[in-house]
């Protein structure tokens, strides 16, 4: 794998995927959402009856002796899980890539490039009872940690299955089964809702979409990614629907040909309202893309990279943007 395709990987698992070489354009309105943000519940420390026994991404089953009181995350999703679910006082340290809720500014940071760089030392010397990280791109380190016998659980997410389970693991393995299982009830509520404000305007035809998650080389979500199935939730066809890879690289000649009625992109949070015209002017620069529907329509809309890409308790969050983006006349304008 090359090196661009390898920053590829670490973005999508770690923290989205960076808009540092995308254009720039409207970010959908989150005006009267329809589901509330999950917040971190300030409810004390629940009593389970330990020791419990969660099954992980590796089909391992890992036996957790005590409630962990101080416990790693080595994922952002993960670190937001844990926050969501109340177990944020639990948490001695997370990855420099997590970002979200603030409260992960007063926690220790382990320095994160790729799974190499971490050092184990540092993740010792914070004495853990418990270590949670991702799944293949963890492999090693998990069976390195095991092999010092530091306690580990594995989760990895590529659909809204994968969130549940992992929301449902970490809960349980924290002391938090209530919590985790009450997130799950909302998120399906949520998206439920969101479908059925979309569903009176699907009747005119389903939007052909293209998601850019790299422009050099041109990669899009295929169906078999968890950005893939967002678009198809909220009724949107993926023109690149009929790659069963999560994350393929595509031709700009089968893009034009193609032809997206509306093109999302990831973003920064710090620039939800940047300027339309600036993205459709840069991207008619590329050869053919003055040609395409979207382009030609200014659909073109910035999605906040967190929420689109990583999965976790802010899903829905990321699913309504891409339902704005798709059907603006489904919601009320700022």
């Amino acid at each position: 794998m090359n090196t661009c395709l390898n920053r590829l990987f670490l973005l999508l698992l770690l923290s989205g995927v960076t808009a540092g070489c995308q254009p720039e354009a409207t970010s959908p309105s989150s005006a009267q959402a329809v589901q509330s943000e999950v917040k971190e519940t300030r409810e004390p420390l629940i009593s389970v009856a330990y020791p419990v026994t969660v099954t992980d991404y590796r089909g391992q089953d890992v036996t957790i002796q005590s409630q962990p009181q101080r416990i790693i995350s080595l994922m952002p999703a993960h670190t937001e899980i844990l926050f969501a679910i109340g177990a944020g006082e639990q948490l001695v340290g997370c990855t420099s890539l997590c970002n979200y809720p603030p409260e992960t500014k007063s926690l220790k940071k382990i320095a994160f490039a790729n799974p190499g760089s971490i050092s184990l030392e540092a993740l010792v010397e914070l004495q853990p009872d418990l270590i949670i990280l991702g799944g293949d791109y963890h492999r090693l380190l998990a069976e390195q940690l095991e092999k010092i016998k530091v306690p580990v659980l594995s989760f990895e997410s590529q659909s809204l299955a994968d969130i549940e389970k992992s929301i449902l693991g970490i809960a349980k393995a924290t002391g938090h089964t209530d919590r985790g299982k009450q997130i799950i009830h909302q998120i399906k509520e949520d998206i439920q809702a969101i479908q059925e404000r979309v569903k009176p305007f699907q009747e005119q035809g389903r939007p052909r979409v293209f998601y850019q998650v790299w422009d050099q080389p041109l990669m899009t979500a295929g169906p078999e990614s968890f950005i893939g199935e967002l678009i198809t939730l909220v009724g949107g066809d993926n023109i690149f629907g009929d790659l069963k890879i999560a994350y393929p690289q595509v031709s700009e000649e089968t893009l034009v040909v193609r032809n997206p009625d509306v093109i999302l992109l990831p973003g920064l949070k710090n620039n939800p309202q940047a300027d339309a015209r600036q993205a459709i002017a840069t991207l008619k620069q590329r050869p053919g893309w003055d040609k395409m529907n979207a382009v030609k329509n200014q659909r073109i809309y910035i999605i906040e990279d967190d929420l689109i890409s990583r999965p976790g308790p802010r899903v829905v969050q990321g699913l309504q943007n891409v339902a704005q983006a798709l059907y603006p006349e489904a919601f009320p304008k700022p």
